[in-house]
């Protein structure tokens, strides 16, 4: 007798624990499962019949398929995304998060072994729930600025989400049930930033089960290798072509040798392919040939360059180096295939999926794919069946003038300036979403792209070669007795976050002075020259559109300038080791001075490389406020004062 099961959030460990179990101890039942989207609460379903239609054109919300009942009654939903995993050795993940992340939960039962993320992803979550609106509520009014209650918001999804899926991570012993969540997208050209804004997610984010996205751009790929080598696991993404996909196995493999663990098997990653794309731009490029035989290649070129990258993996993937490092536990590095929603409608709706079924793969599905293959997917491997006609399809391309290499890099750049987009739109939405809360933002006033800060010159050194041990030990002591304190804030200028309401004596006897500086202190102590090392301690803030505090380097230890223990900032006069405001600011201050300085952005930083010139936020959010600054100058102040 056939019944009907309704398709809930189940006991999640019972569910996964379940699909493992002998089928001979099951029996057939029917149900009928709705895929979950955002506001999906499960209801039970009853009726005394129905009707199925299969075309294979797949536009309703109603997925029919068998279920197995195990002998004690439990439903596990057998789908075909358990029969991909079980018998072909590929991982269905899902490429989708939002609130509330319990709504995967009949998802993981369905078969479902991991997550993936990006900043589109976010964006669209974000900007169109007000699911987020109590936590962004709350850490706007603790203090946040925009960006950093962004990327709270992200983090606790991912950690939540995280948890979700820990119950596969240690049924695979850390082989399967990843989340993935990605750096800021305007990292993608900064090798040294990519590394620390990786560090800081995985530190933040705090799950074994977290992969860290970096992007597979060439600055990038030394990123992947350090990363790796400190042990934080990694889904390399947007990779779109073979060269650029075998540098980034040789980084994953650099990496674990370089890291020096004597056990690698918690260190994994994934290489993720993207594919539809590459369909996309070639299929252009193919309609403007417009001969019979390029028109016949519309819809091959990504499936034969995918199938190409699998044999590429089988390659590097074996012999004497690979062998090593699986003496040390080391797991492969698993090719993912991303971008598999169809974007052409006249093309089957699983051919980025059914085609690229292989061991050791995993495959991530955004709503329309997924829904497609569980409705009318064919299990059964594919991916290596036929490689000499996917070369043949990869040559012939290349005979049309197709170029992969271009193919690659204009992928490439389209990918990552996508995701800036997305970012920097969700980062506008917050701003309004603060509006529409009626949340005060600081902001700051409206010079915008200047920049404003403090520093104090707290000692010199002289010429490394005339220094002596003990000249520098008094000249510690010195410091520790008589370096001035200050932290200033003028109205209408500075955070409050920078307040001390016990400087405002010295704030207001700060005295007007010609140029960018504004002498605030004199410590009476010799003037600088060039040549000489000096330390200084700083603060500093953008001024403008989403002004926000970028340096506050010994605020958690009391405040800035007090204390004998601090991260001080050391250079050397002369030497344009700093952008020449900061130079010219300290060239000529006295030892204990105070001084701040509005730099203008002809002696700021160079234009999106705040890195390249001294001093540089020390931090991770402070790197973030500087850059966005610095790469969006001209964007339109909506700050007002």
């Amino acid at each position: 007798m056939a019944s009907i099961s309704k398709l809930s959030n189940p006991n999640l460990a019972a569910s996964l624990s379940s699909s493992f179990k002998p089928r001979s101890s099951s029996s057939l039942k029917c149900f009928v499962g709705f895929p979950v989207m955002a506001g999906f609460n499960s209801k039970l379903v009853s009726s005394s019949s129905l009707s199925l239609i299969n075309n294979h054109t797949f536009k309703g919300s109603l997925v029919v398929r068998c279920s197995l009942v195990d002998g004690n009654g439990s439903s596990v939903n057998r789908t075909t995304l358990h029969d991909l995993y079980e018998k072909e050795g590929q991982s269905p993940w899902y490429d989708n998060l939002c609130r509330p992340v319990t709504d995967l939960l009949p998802l993981i039962a369905n078969g479902v072994r991991g997550v993936t993320s990006n900043p589109a992803i976010f964006q669209k979550a974000i900007s169109s729930s007000n699911a987020y609106n109590d936590q962004f509520r709350e850490l706007v009014q603790s203090g946040k600025d925009i960006e950093s209650a962004y990327w709270e918001l992200v983090v606790k999804d991912i950690q939540d989400a995280c948890k979700l899926f820990e119950p596969i991570y240690d049924q695979t012993d850390g082989g399967d049930g990843y989340v993935s969540v990605e750096v800021s997208p305007r990292l993608a050209d900064d090798t040294e930033g990519t590394i620390e804004a990786a560090k800081y997610l995985h530190k933040v984010v705090d799950r074994p089960n977290v992969y860290i996205k970096i992007p597979a751009t060439a600055p990038c790929i030394p990123s992947i290798k350090e990363v790796i080598a400190n042990g934080i696991s990694v889904n390399v993404t947007l990779i779109f072509s073979l060269a650029r996909y075998e540098a980034v196995i040789d980084a994953y493999l650099d990496g674990l040798e370089a890291s020096g663990l004597s056990d690698l098997s918690r260190v994994t990653s994934v290489a993720s392919f993207f594919v539809s794309r590459v369909d996309t731009l070639v299929d252009k490029m193919l309609e403007k040939i417009g001969t019979p035989e390029a028109l016949d290649l519309r819809g091959k070129a990504a499936v034969a360059q995918a199938a190409l990258a699998y044999r590429l993996y089988q390659k590097k993937f074996s012999g004497p180096r690979w062998e090593a490092l699986v003496k040390k536990g080391a797991k492969k590095q698993r090719l993912l295939w991303a971008s598999t929603s169809v974007k052409n409608p006249a093309y089957s709706d699983t051919l980025y999926v059914a085609p690229l079924i292989g061991p050791d793969t995993v495959s991530t599905m955004p709503d329309q794919a997924l829904q497609a293959f569980i409705d009318h997917g064919t299990v059964s491997r594919t991916i290596d069946t036929n490689v000499s006609e996917a070369e043949g399809i990869y040559s012939a391309l290349e005979k049309m003038g197709i170029d992969w290499g271009y193919i690659g890099s204009q992928l490439e750049d389209e990918g990552v300036e996508a995701f800036k987009k997305s970012f920097d739109s969700l980062l506008d939405t917050l701003q309004e979403k603060a509006n529409s809360l009626k949340l005060t933002v600081d902001s700051g006033p409206k010079a915008r792209g200047n920049l404003q800060g403090y520093l104090c010159f707290l000692r010199r050194y002289g010429p490394i070669a005339s220094l002596s041990v003990q000249q520098h030990q008094q000249q510690q002591s010195q410091l520790i007795e008589r370096r001035k304190v200050m932290v200033i804030a003028a109205v209408g200028l500075v955070p409050g976050a920078l307040w001390d309401s016990s400087y405002e004596e010295i704030g207001m006897a700060m005295a007007a002075s010609s140029g960018f500086t504004d002498r605030l202190a004199d410590g009476g102590w010799p003037y600088t020259e060039d040549g000489e090392i000096v330390v200084v301690d700083w603060d500093g803030y953008t001024i403008g559109y989403y002004g926000r505090i970028f340096e506050a380097r010994n605020k958690t230890k009391g405040g800035s300038f007090v204390g004998d223990d601090k991260d001080f900032f050391k250079f050397r006069l002369g030497s344009q080791e700093v952008i020449p405001a900061f130079e010219e600011a300290v060239s000529g201050m006295t030892m204990g001075g105070v001084r701040r300085i509005i730099v203008p952005p002809e002696l700021g930083y160079p234009e999106k490389y705040f890195n390249k010139s001294g001093p540089t936020p020390t931090t991770f959010s402070g790197q973030r406020a500087l850059d966005f600054v610095l790469r969006n100058q001209g964007l339109i102040d909506k700050t007002t004062v």
